[in-house]
């Protein structure tokens, strides 16, 4: 999986800041806001991946699954 990048540098991000009614930012140790030092340290900035929805995957359930209409030909046979 790719590291995260810092929002505002090119370092690897370390801390995700997302608290409610803000959008996430990453941030690494040296481009963390100062005011929010005490609370990293204290663990509430987790760095949170990207979580990567493969449309292949998506694909491949849906031709596993059939159709209603195929369900409904089988039934009558």
């Amino acid at each position: 999986m790719a590291n995260v990048k810092c929002d505002n540098c090119d370092s690897n991000a370390e801390y995700t800041c997302a608290d409610p009614g803000v959008n996430p930012v990453n941030y690494c140790s040296n481009c963390l806001p100062a005011w929010l030092r005490d609370r990293a340290n204290l663990g509430h900035f987790p760095l949170v991946e990207a979580i990567d929805d493969k449309p292949a995957d998506k694909a491949a359930k849906k031709k596993a699954e059939p159709k209603a209409d195929e369900v409904a030909a089988d039934e009558s046979n």
